[in-house]
């Protein structure tokens, strides 16, 4: 049987500012963390692998001698049901680059680790956190996890760890795990890897079937039965999962189904000898940045799209097909195709998050005239506001660096400017740093 090498090359999409619509704040990640529980040493125990990642950007680098350095602290505690510690980990990691650019995840740069804790059957609270050593930023996360008996099955799986590459190197398997739960910016789907542990003796090879599980408890999505060889005490198992079109933004259950050989495709025949599951997220990002509503994101576009580039997205006749032909617009725009980030596309919706909280009156601050030139031409280089005490209106004037103005009146007195000078714009938005 061909062995498995598991590598520290991993898949990782750069995070950055959340845009188009302000979402829940958990979203942002500064470190993506996941815990995966095999059998231990032996039947009765369980090892519990906790894989830590974390973004250069999360990290703060400071320069001395020509070079960029970062450290961090990461603490893993696993405490019981009642908060009684049981096991736990310190270590200290020190990055140097001398690039600033890869330092603020311009080439989706990253720190890896991998810990392993041996545990008896239970559940368990993992906690995993990371403190920068010069900032003295703290950052957690936790998950909470079972450790089964094995040996008290006749047939048992592990759980699972997500894959996003699988490389056959002279007859070993060389496995490139996905530390994050989010699956939505796979294009051909991913790999699910797990083991399966079999103390029955008749047993040679089994079926698998996988489903993706809605919040809903609605299975929307499922495989045809899936062979694969079990005849080892412990058997080491990838399955291909494809893209999903049907999924949306959101939350599921991956769920695995270990049965009985069938001849037959029915797969509520035979026997079922276990499940493993897991959740995972389903949020499609642009270089690294969640879009949480497509449908806002491309209304948003007014300031930087003409009508017909605004109508060839909206026409798309399907949601996979919306967000290609969205995805493709910004690419043209791209000021650095050849790396992982699209700078144009972070600032301007960073601009669109900006006027929706400084700008907003009695509509998204997107779509005010203050809105509207802050998105277009980025922040003034200064500003004069006025009360006209004729008139009890307040002026506000917007000056910029190539002799640049616009002039706002507040004609109710809560806050909407209005634009008066010039009468309109007809420039577009340019990334031009």
């Amino acid at each position: 049987m061909k062995k498995y090498i598991l590598t520290t090359i991993l898949l990782f999409l750069s995070t950055g500012l959340i845009f188009s619509q302000r979402i829940p704040k958990e979203v942002v990640e500064n470190f993506y963390f996941d815990v995966v529980v095999f059998q231990g040493d032996t039947l009765n125990t369980g090892r519990v692998d906790v894989y830590v990642l974390v973004p250069y950007q999360t990290l703060n680098f400071v320069k001395s001698g020509g070079v960029f350095g970062a450290s961090y602290d990461v603490d893993i505690r696993i405490t019981d049901t009642l908060g009684n510690r049981i096991e736990s980990s310190r270590y200290e990691r020190t990055l140097r680059e001398e690039d600033y650019f890869v330092t603020r995840g311009g080439t989706a740069g990253f720190d890896y680790t991998q810990s392993i804790f041996n545990l008896m059957p239970g559940k368990y609270r993992v906690n995993a956190s990371i403190t920068d050593k010069f900032s003295k930023q703290l950052h957690e996360k936790n998950r909470i996890i079972t450790v089964l008996d094995f040996g008290e099955f006749d047939f048992s799986l592990s759980g699972i760890l997500l894959l996003s590459s699988i490389e056959d190197i002279g007859g070993k398997f060389k496995i490139t795990p996905h530390i994050s739960d989010n699956i939505g910016n796979f294009s051909n789907g991913f790999f699910a890897f797990f083991e399966s542990y079999k103390p029955r003796k008749d047993l040679d090879s089994v079926d698998y079937v996988w489903e993706f599980i809605n919040s809903k408890n609605e299975t929307i999505a499922f495989s045809d039965r899936i062979r694969k060889f079990a005849g080892n005490d412990k058997n080491q198992t990838f399955i291909h999962i494809p893209r999903v079109d049907e999924m949306t933004n959101g939350t599921y259950i991956l769920r695995i189904t270990a049965k009985e050989k069938d001849t037959t495709n029915d797969l509520k025949s035979g026997t079922t000898l276990a499940v493993t599951q897991r959740s995972v997220t389903y949020l499609r990002t642009i270089g690294g940045s969640v879009l949480a509503d497509l449908d806002i994101a491309v209304r948003q576009l007014r300031y930087v799209a003409f009508g017909s580039d605004i109508d060839f997205i909206n026409e798309a006749t399907t949601t996979g097909e919306k967000q290609k032909r969205f995805e493709a617009f910004w690419k043209k725009l791209d000021p650095s195709p050849g790396t992982d980030r699209n700078e144009a596309f972070e600032d301007y919706y960073s601009r669109i998050d900006y006027a929706n909280r400084a700008f907003k009156s009695f509509q998204d601050g997107w779509l005010t005239d203050k809105g509207m030139v802050y998105i277009i031409f980025g922040p003034p280089y200064s500003t004069d506001r006025q009360n006209n005490f004729n008139d009890g209106r307040i002026y506000e004037r917007w000056s910029y660096m190539n002799n640049r103005e616009f002039i706002f009146v507040d004609n109710s007195g809560f806050g909407d400017f209005r634009m008066i000078r010039p009468m309109s714009i007809t420039e577009k938005y340019r990334y031009d740093r």
